[in-house]
């Protein structure tokens, strides 16, 4: 949040509405956004901190994992 953004890669981020850093991922957004950085930020409803690791019970997590991959495709 503190540093220079300018020149950083692209950047999804995945947040859950419900957590403690859902405000830091917000503002960081926010910072890449105003740097002219390409960047996309999602928040996920009733989800919580790391929720993309549980992918073999959550289909929410295969559902952000994808849209992960999706991301990554669609700039490499």
């Amino acid at each position: 949040l503190y540093g220079d953004a300018a020149g950083l890669p692209p950047a999804l981020i995945l947040a859950a509405g419900d957590e403690a850093l859902r405000d830091d991922a917000v503002r960081m957004a926010g910072r890449l956004q105003a740097a002219g950085g390409d960047v996309e930020l999602e928040l996920w409803p009733r989800m919580f901190h790391v929720w993309p690791m549980f992918a073999r019970i959550l289909p929410e997590a295969r559902t952000a994992i994808a849209r992960m991959g999706a991301f990554l495709q669609g700039r490499l």
